[in-house]
């Protein structure tokens, strides 16, 4: 099968989902696919809304052509193009949703506290920029064959609001990687990221006068792999996180974690670290000693231990190529 991926992030980029493209190709060609893969590069970072689109339809659609299914690892930027030029081709495309780009526009245009859910419950006043967004949206969701969300969380949360069918959605869990050996315990909590307002950043600003907390963006992921594996625990008190590929990692170190209770990975990890209210400085704070009790910080490295769930790129592969009937 000739499978083509779209993908608007690079493997520069702190964040897990720089990983996916690049790694399923991999597993793609290994299972005997020709595998075609494109992501945005400097021209589109440059252009504005929709020039970019626009862009980016025309430099993919010769690939669109050659395939006969596609995959894009994005809603809007490069999902919205991938999905016009698949349609208008006649190929089928999955589009794979793990987080809420008109959500993180808002927050980051407003500043409101809002977590994911509460917004696509009531969706408040947006300007042109998240009207558009909201519209394509829904556009794409309508044209694309399948949907493959990453938790059951966030696609009830978009079954709702986008009127979506369950014959269309699935789930494809992240990657989730294996138990790595690990002896090395430090003083400080981390955070990585992209510095957006929903990451909820100032809050731990404001705490790491009273703690030790280590907040870092734009590394490799050798790099940050390295400061996880020395860190005393994990902090991520975003307002909402859907599946974070942060805290998988630690995981796979056995990193307890402190983290936002707005979350799907309850589905997959629902002990082994402490979920609090976002908006609530008081009980981070208060979490953050409870980390550092010694006993209580051994019971949830003991109940990481006692757990060794995996998902690896091959299976995460072998799934994207099922979601088609």
């Amino acid at each position: 099968m000739r499978l083509f991926i779209t993908t608007g992030h690079v493997l520069s980029n702190v964040g897990g989902p720089a990983q996916y493209g690049p790694k399923l190709k991999e597993e793609f060609e290994n299972a005997g696919h020709k595998v075609r893969l494109i992501s945005y590069d400097a021209v589109e970072r440059i252009l504005p809304i929709g020039l970019r689109h626009i862009y980016f339809f025309l430099k993919i659609l010769p690939s669109i052509v050659w395939a006969d299914k596609v995959i894009t690892l994005d809603t809007f930027s490069v999902g919205v193009p991938s999905v016009f030029a698949a349609k208008l081709s006649g190929r089928e495309i999955a589009v794979r949703i793990g987080g809420d780009f008109l959500w993180e526009s808002y927050v980051e245009r407003t500043g409101n506290k809002i977590t994911l859910k509460q917004f696509n419950e009531h969706i408040p006043q947006l300007n042109i920029k998240e009207r558009l967004i909201f519209y394509f949206t829904k556009i794409l969701i309508n044209l694309a064959d399948r949907l493959a969300f990453n938790t059951e969380w966030q696609k009830e949360i978009w079954r709702e609001t986008y009127n979506i069918s369950y014959a269309k959605s699935v789930v494809v869990r992240n990657y989730i990687p294996e138990k790595q050996i690990n002896t090395s315990t430090g003083t400080y909590f981390l955070w990585a990221g992209r510095r957006i307002k929903l990451k909820n950043i100032d809050l731990l600003k404001e705490l790491s006068k009273e703690f030790e907390i280590e907040i870092i963006s734009e590394l490799s992921h050798a790099q940050l792999q390295e400061k996880i594996k020395n860190c005393y625990a994990i902090l991520l008190p975003s307002f909402s996180e859907v599946c974070p590929n942060f805290i998988l990692e630690a995981i796979s170190y056995n990193k307890p974690f402190i983290m936002t209770e707005e979350t799907g990975l309850k589905e997959i990890y629902n002990k082994g670290g402490i979920f609090i209210n976002p908006f609530d400085k008081k009980a981070l704070g208060k979490a953050i000693l409870e980390m550092l009790d010694v006993e209580r910080y051994k019971k949830y490295k003991t109940e990481l231990e006692s757990l060794n769930l995996s998902h690896s790129w091959q299976e995460l592969a072998k799934e994207f190529t099922l979601v088609w009937p």
